[in-house]
C-alpha cells in the first residue's frame, strides 16, 4: 500500500502498531493471533463476523429477520457471494468460517443440504459450534485450508469469503478446492488484493486448474460499507478491546480514518467477488 504509514494526527505508539501491522511477516502473526483473542475478548458473542461488509451504491438492501439487521453490511457480502449460485439442497463447505455467522446466514436462508463452517482457530470453533448447534443442517470442525480434511469429490459448493489472503499458499489452498469440488461444482470466493503478502487473486484463479466464470469488482461496495457500519465497529472494538490495542483493533476493523479503510475507498486494495467451475 502506497499511503504514508505515518499519518497525521496519530500518536508515535499507534504508528509503531500500524507500521507493524502493514510488515509482511507480523502481520501474518497478527491476523492468527487477532482472531484467537477475539474469541476470548468477546464474551458477550457479539461479534459473529469478522468481514469488512458490502453496501449496494444504489440503496438496494437485502430482506433480513430482525435478528439479523444489526450485521446487515456483513451479511450482505454474503449475500453477494452466493446469491448467483443455487445452494438448496447442495452439500457447503465455507473455509474460514471465523465466527459462524455466514455459515449460519447461509444455512438458513438458502438451505443447503448441508453445510459445514471450517476454521484454523480452534477458539472460533468452538464459539460457532455452541452458538449454532440448533442448526440441523449446519457443523463446524478445525481444519487447515491448506490440506482440507475431506475427501475428494466431497463437495457441491465451496465458499471462502476475506480469509483466502492468510493462508500463505493461495495455489496450494486453491487445489484443495479443486479435489474436494465435485465435477461441475462451485467455487464462490470474496477476496481482496495484498500487496503486502504477495496476494493478487486473480493471477492465483487463473493459474489453478478451476475456471473463472465471473468476477466482479466490489471495491467501492466494500468501502461504503465500512462507512455506513463505521459508528457500529467502533462502538464495538471500544467496548471489547484493551485500550491500549485500540489502535490496531480499528485497523483490523478498516473503521473509516484506519488506511485499510483509505486503501479500499481509493481504488488503491481491489476488492473482487469470483465464480468458479470445476470441470
Amino acid at each position: 500500500m502506497k499511503q504514508d504509514l505515518y499519518p497525521t494526527g496519530t500518536s508515535p505508539v499507534h504508528s509503531a502498531v500500524v507500521k507493524l501491522f502493514y510488515s509482511r511477516a507480523a502481520r501474518q502473526l497478527f491476523t492468527n493471533a487477532w482472531y484467537s483473542l477475539l474469541s476470548n475478548l468477546d464474551r458477550d458473542a457479539a461479534i459473529k463476523f469478522l468481514n469488512y461488509g458490502y453496501a449496494s451504491l444504489n440503496g438496494e438492501q437485502v430482506d433480513l429477520q430482525a435478528a439479523d439487521e444489526p450485521d446487515r453490511y456483513a451479511i450482505q457480502l454474503y449475500h453477494h457471494v452466493v446469491s448467483g449460485t443455487a445452494i438448496a439442497g447442495k452439500n457447503v463447505l465455507e473455509v474460514g468460517s471465523g465466527r459462524g455467522g455466514g455459515a449460519s446466514y447461509v444455512a438458513r436462508y438458502f438451505h443447503p443440504r448441508s453445510f459445514t463452517g471450517l476454521d484454523i482457530c480452534k477458539a472460533a470453533i468452538r464459539f460457532s459450534s455452541a452458538r449454532y448447534a440448533d442448526q440441523d443442517n449446519l457443523a463446524f470442525r478445525v481444519g487447515n485450508a491448506l490440506s482440507l480434511p475431506f475427501e475428494n469429490d466431497s463437495f457441491d459448493v465451496v465458499i471462502n469469503v476475506e480469509s483466502a489472503q492468510h493462508y500463505g499458499d493461495m495455489g496450494r489452498f486453491l487445489e484443495e478446492v479443486h479435489r474436494v469440488l465435485r465435477p461441475g461444482g462451485e467455487f464462490l470466493m470474496a477476496c481482496f488484493e495484498d500487496p503486502s503478502k504477495d496476494v493478487f487473486p486473480r493471477d492465483s484463479l487463473r493459474q489453478s486448474r478451476l475456471r473463472l466464470v465471473g468476477e466482479d469488482d466490489i471495491t467501492a461496495n466494500v468501502a461504503r460499507a465500512l462507512e455506513l457500519d463505521g459508528a457500529r465497529r467502533t462502538a464495538l472494538a471500544d467496548e471489547i478491546v484493551p485500550r491500549l490495542l485500540l489502535g490496531l483493533s480499528h485497523e483490523f476493523a478498516g473503521i473509516p480514518g484506519t488506511q485499510l479503510h483509505a486503501s479500499f475507498a481509493n481504488g488503491e486494495c481491489p476488492y473482487y467477488c469470483f465464480t468458479c467451475r470445476k470441470d
